[in-house]
């Protein structure tokens, strides 16, 4: 088992921690806007065992009449993801959709050139769409600005959204689907400004120059669709040129992060998500202050409707990606360590509600995957369960809460919290994760609310920070799920070492 060395700061804590109290402080008056449904999305791409292999496999016996993996499926919808985004991914600069539709046998195999291999299609855009739909999430399809064009871009939302007698509609149709698939968000592309990919537009003035081509047709096409322009992580020249450029257009733009531990220094994932908070939000004051909410002096010749809602960020690639297997270190086996780096993660995008409108973990099965799949069995790992506990428990509106607790290492504190309400239910979910080895009694504070009762606690916990779960025994789970519904008071609750911890309260607000 591995044993965590304790920086000297921590170390110094622990022997006074006894004259601190803990303490959460939760401000029920102090929204910090409304959580979009669609920030607890995935994102699945042609890489790997991703698709082919994980959650589509046309040989498998484990899988059903379509080619989909019936013990995957059961884990996707105990998953329950709001958003599928799809077909990736740096795989998109050489992806063009005609290739994955029509009867299976006449579908154009191709060399992935990006991640290696081949791809048959055989899961393509309508078994995407079925996926989406037997899964119960919004389809996001990303569009080719490599080698694709503003008209097969264009073609695809015809195909997908199509109702008149047009020959993409009609093509889908002959496809076996009559009604059209009403696919409402579109992503322009994917990481372009990475020069070392296969892609074209690494100044962002090319960049919105091109993309105002695809958003001419794509939206002359449907008017209705929700266009995410790319954005590039904490290159605020970049952002900022695309956002000067095509805000009038677009209604989200993305943002994508991805931590791992620096050898020997295990708190440095915890810092490096901090640091991820801290960009989302800039990112997300810039947009306040530098896009109006609404569009004025909009050029009727174009034909087509701006943006009817202020810009909000696409957070579409969030994950963890360790020094892993094939391909490209994305094969992950998580630790316990890395669920707690997951719920810390997604206290982050609780607290930038108001910035953040979508958010996909990256990605859904095998590639850096919160489930994991051989040819006879799959796995739950340790980042599924605060994914799916998070999803289940998140309320409609983020409120600030903050922790006082012992240092574990700079900017690094014992809690990380994050509070969600719906104030129409009285109800308020409190989200603790405690990185401390040592159990915390912890004072919570309500302000502008009254906590009527603490209804129930759900810890999630493991017996070491190094446990896993492995296909070696793909009926083992080493995350404990301890579901209380008799905790006790509401004003001071011991939250377990290393564990995450969701409290329900009853309370009336003022």
């Amino acid at each position: 088992m591995k044993k965590l060395l304790l920086p000297p700061v921590f170390a110094l804590l622990c022997l006074s921690s006894h004259a601190q109290e803990n303490r959460i402080t939760i401000d029920a008056g102090a929204s910090l806007g409304e959580i979009s449904p669609y920030v607890y999305g995935q994102f699945v791409e042609y890489m790997g065992r991703c698709i082919d292999g994980g959650i589509f496999d046309e040989d498998s016996p484990l899988s059903d009449s379509r080619g989909f993996r019936r013990d995957v499926l059961e884990k996707v919808k105990e998953l329950s993801p709001t958003m599928l985004r799809f077909p990736g991914g740096t795989a998109v600069k050489t992806f063009h959709w005609e290739d994955g539709v029509g009867p299976k046998e006449e579908r154009k195999a191709r060399k992935n050139l990006i991640w290696g291999g081949i791809n048959d299609f055989h899961f393509g855009t309508c078994e995407f769409i079925e996926y989406c739909r037997e899964i119960g999430a919004e389809p996001c399809l990303v569009v080719n600005l490599s080698t694709g064009s503003p008209d097969e871009a264009a073609n695809w939302v015809e195909y997908c959204n199509g109702t008149e007698n047009t020959y993409y509609a009609n093509l889908r149709r002959s496809h076996g689907y009559p009604e059209p698939f009403g696919v409402k968000y579109w992503a322009l592309g994917n990481e372009e400004g990475a020069e070392p990919d296969a892609g074209r537009h690494q100044d962002p003035r090319k960049y919105v120059e091109d993309v105002w081509h695809f958003i001419k047709l794509m939206k002359l096409t449907d008017p209705s669709i929700k266009l995410i322009a790319n954005g590039e992580g904490g290159d605020m020249r970049w952002n900022e040129t695309v956002l000067d450029g095509l805000g009038g257009a677009v209604d989200y733009i993305s943002y994508h992060n991805y931590v791992n531990t620096e050898e020997g220094k295990p708190y440095s994932l915890f810092r490096k998500i901090k640091a991820a908070d801290r960009g989302l939000a800039a990112l997300g004051a810039f947009i306040r202050e530098n896009c109006p909410d609404s569009v004025d002096n909009w050029q009727v010749w174009y034909r087509f409707p701006p943006r009817q809602d202020r810009i909000r960020i696409a957070f579409d690639e969030w994950g963890i990606w360790e020094a892993g297997g094939p391909p490209y270190g994305t094969t992950n086996t998580y630790e316990w360590r890395h669920g707690l780096a997951t719920a810390y993660f997604l206290n982050a995008i609780h607290r930038n509600a108001r910035h953040v409108g979508i958010a996909n973990w990256a990605q859904m099965v095998n590639i850096l995957a919160p489930i994991m799949t051989d040819e006879t069995a799959s796995v739950r790992q340790t980042t599924f369960f605060p994914l799916r506990e998070y999803r289940a428990k998140g309320l409609k509106e983020s409120v600030k809460a903050e922790a006082v607790s012992p240092a574990m290492d700079t900017d690094v504190g014992s809690l990380d919290v994050s509070a969600t309400i719906d104030r129409e239910r009285g109800r308020l979910n409190l989200f603790v994760v405690n990185l401390n080895p040592k159990a915390l009694k912890t004072r919570i504070v309500f302000e502008n609310c009254k906590a009527d009762k603490l209804i129930r606690t759900t810890v999630l916990s493991a017996a070491s920070l190094d446990a896993r779960n492995t296909l070696d025994d793909p009926a083992g789970n080493v995350v404990a799920t301890a579901t209380d519904t008799d905790p006790g008071k509401a004003d001071e609750i011991t939250f377990k070492g290393e564990s995450v911890t969701i409290c329900e309260f009853a309370l009336s607000c003022r």
